[in-house]
């Protein structure tokens, strides 16, 4: 092979845009200037500096070379180590490293590391042929005083300096003999051999051996960037494969491409899943299809690939629409990809798409229900106060009636301020039941067995057009609640379906079955108009409501009632739809009801009473109406002085009525404390709140709850239970 034929042989199977160049006109170092080489990071060097400088691939080009020019060629790294053997070894240098004397022992260990120059005749010569390539970038000429001269050629990828060439081995002139003398003697080698050897080399001149090493350098970087391009390939392969197996492994995320004009380009297997098309039905199909009609009528699906044209990547979220009709609501990214096609015109967005509707409707019913819980917070804050306000209008007004004659004209606007007081006070009662907080009567009863006997009732309140179907099952577990709120459940959701179907009419279906593991469900299913998403995050809150005529707590005290009993309520409802209420409860063993304490008709007591309220008008009517009754009473503002009077007159308070919230010190701590000096004392807890909410809050050793607002003849009853049960106990 000719010179000629091996520098054509390396530059056609090089790629084509990096082409091999003539040296002729031409340094490396100018030409690696024309070149537009990559630029590789440290850690390209050092992930590929060993496949690119591997010995076994540079092995066939540097072994033709040498056999073509007839010189010595070897490939180093960049500290001058030989990277694989020497290719076409000259006779001169093969002679002398079979007769290489060994290191001695008394050389130092660097020495023995670094043998210098590997083309150099005598291997510890101060030759820094290597390193000044790798520093000039440009080839170095090196010609020893024994004679002998080489080359070493930079082997260069855009900045990084990965290696050498090392070409020579040659005599540059005729051999010297006293030169020759003194390397056979260092060597220990015949001289006549040593000469004879090189009077058969044929010398080549620095300008020759300089053209040698150019055609060897353009093939040698020629060869580095085929290397390259190669691995580059085969990366690029693998990384394809890698990111393929990803994409068509991904489900969960529907991801594909379009084009400029929204039609489809390709399609994984997660969005055939998520979208229900398969890629031959899709592909080539404008992605507008996957939008709902009304963003479709705006114009969405053009406005957002503006959109990602301008930004380059935009983050959206909004309903999109199955194949079967089926809508669902995504979080969407879409980037722009870049251009396909030879010139690059055609611009390519990528899509990806995600299911979030659980995580939604999760997210949406965490925030609804702290959003209940804020309102239900509140609610209770203002009914306590208002609880407070009219025990002393209720109290007083009943305390005032207390031995009023029937035909006193006085008497009847005291009934109209009783009645009207108890009308406000069973108002606050619907808003302390949506707080989770309201007065029950706790009963174990059959869910269905109670529908029966409250429907009838209810059937008055619905219009004959709308058609009442019932479907209660028999021997369900028995559930353990007030019946009056269960009732107040039945009648508000019936009553609610009822309007919601209108004049036209319509089926209302009511049913009760059993809930596994262990519960109840009461359902109320309407055939009427639905509501939509905005309607349904609003329906439990107090005071909201769609009739034109209503105070809007209806929904909330149910909501409230079921939150408190630890049930669940599940609402399914779409315009036009109807709409579906679930309410789940647990179910218990069913249980004999306990017996009530018989009071006397003919109250009046002795002893003393100790009554605590942060309100001057509760303290004030409790007052009057246990003093009227015959006891003595102590009063306080708050939990610190009842303790400190409590204390004081310990072993003469009879009972105590103490107010639940308070300032300074609440009714808990004020119990805690008085029930560590004396804990048989009975202590009747005073609140608007419900008696189980405020049995769960203390122990056994609660005596009683009365609720306010309470009347005269409600507080005399409740202190003499106490003490009756008390004396009945031997305390």
């Amino acid at each position: 092979m000719t010179a000629r034929n091996l520098a054509r042989a390396v530059a056609d199977s090089a790629p084509a845009r990096m082409p091999a160049q003539s040296a002729a006109h031409a340094t490396p170092r100018e030409q690696h200037q024309k070149l537009a080489e990559p630029e590789l990071s440290d850690l390209d060097v050092s992930r590929w500096s060993a496949e690119l400088l591997d010995p076994d691939g540079w092995g066939e080009i540097l072994s033709q070379y040498g056999r073509t020019m007839k010189l010595a060629v070897a490939l180093t790294d960049i500290h001058g180590n030989m990277l694989g053997p020497c290719h076409n070894p000259q006779p001169v240098w093969s002679l002398t490293r079979k007769g290489m004397r060994p290191v001695r022992a008394t050389e130092s260990s660097s020495a023995q590391s670094s043998p210098g120059c590997p083309f150099c005749l005598i291997p510890d010569s101060s030759c820094n042929a290597v390193a000044e390539a790798l520093t000039t970038g440009e080839t170095v000429y090196v010609h020893e005083a024994s004679g002998m001269a080489h080359v070493a050629i930079p082997l260069i990828l855009g900045t990084r300096r990965l290696g050498t060439l090392i070409a020579g081995q040659t005599l540059a002139k005729y051999p010297q003999p006293l030169a020759l003398q003194r390397v056979a003697s260092y060597f220990g080698v015949s001289q006549q051999d040593l000469w004879h050897a090189a009077v058969h080399m044929v010398p080549i001149s620095r300008a020759t051996l300089r053209l040698y090493a150019d055609l060897l350098a353009s093939l040698g970087q020629a060869f580095l960037r085929q290397r390259y391009s190669a691995i580059l390939d085969r990366d690029l392969h693998r990384m394809n494969e890698r990111y393929r197996m990803m994409i068509d492994g991904s489900t969960d995320h529907a991801l594909f491409t379009v084009d400029g004009r929204g039609c489809v380009t390709s399609w994984n297997p997660g969005a055939e899943r998520l979208l229900g098309y398969t890629e031959a039905e899709i592909v080539g199909k404008n992605c507008s299809a996957f939008f709902t009609p009304e963003d479709i009528q705006s114009g969405l699906p053009a406005r957002e690939i503006l959109l990602v044209e301008e930004r380059g990547r935009v983050e959206d979220e909004g309903w999109r629409v199955r194949k079967d009709g089926m809508r669902f609501f995504s979080e969407t990214v879409t980037a722009r990809l870049g251009g396909i096609g030879s010139k690059g015109d055609v611009p390519e967005y990528g899509r990806l798409l995600h299911d979030v509707t659980q995580e939604r409707k999760a997210a949406e019913s965490v925030l609804q229900a702290q959003k209940l819980e804020s309102i239900g917070v509140l609610a209770g804050g203002i009914a306590h106060d208002f609880n407070n306000l009219l025990t002393g209008i209720l109290g007083n007004v009943s305390l005032a009636m207390v031995g009023l004659p029937e035909d006193d004209p006085t008497r009847p606007l005291l009934d109209v301020a009783e009645r009207s007081s108890i009308k406000a006070a069973a108002l606050v009662a619907q808003l302390l039941t949506y707080a989770g907080k309201g007065d029950s009567n706790v009963t174990r009863f059959d869910l269905s067995t109670l529908i029966a006997e409250v429907l009838p009732l209810i059937e008055t309140s619905i219009p004959k057009a709308v058609q009442l179907e019932l479907s209660l099952a028999p021997g369900l577990p028995w559930m353990r609640a007030d019946a009056s709120e269960i009732q107040q459940i039945v009648m508000n959701l019936v009553i609610n379906g009822a309007e919601a179907i209108g004049p036209g009419g319509g089926s209302l279906r009511v049913s009760t079955g059993e809930s596994q593991p262990d519960g109840v469900y009461f359902e109320v299913r309407d055939s009427g108009c639905g509501m939509d998403d905005v309607t349904q995050r609003r329906i439990f809150e107090p005071f909201f409501t769609t009739k034109f005529t209503g105070r809007g707590l209806g929904l909330a005290a149910v909501s409230g009632i079921v939150r408190r009993l630890k049930g669940r309520l599940e609402v399914e409802s779409a315009p036009g739809e109807g709409s579906t209420f679930r309410i789940v409860f647990p179910g218990v063993p069913a249980q004999a009801p306990e017996p009530k304490v018989t009071v006397k008709a003919d109250l009046h007591g002795s002893g003393v009473i100790l009554v605590v309220d942060d309100d001057p008008m509760v303290r004030n009517f409790a007052h009057a109406v246990l003093e009227r009754y015959g006891y003595s009473v102590l009063t306080a503002e708050n939990g610190i002085t009842a303790v400190n009077l409590f204390r004081s007159n310990a072993e003469t308070i009879r009972a105590v009525l103490l107010d639940l919230t308070m300032p300074v010190m609440g009714g808990g701590e004020a119990f805690r404390l008085m029930n560590e000096i004396r804990p048989e004392i009975p202590i009747i807890i005073s609140s608007g709140y419900s008696e189980s909410t405020i049995r769960e809050q203390f122990t056994n050793a609660l005596a009683g709850v009365i609720r306010k607002p309470y009347t005269v003849s409600e507080l005399r009853e409740k202190i003499e239970a106490v003490l009756t049960l008390r004396k009945s106990a031997g305390a």
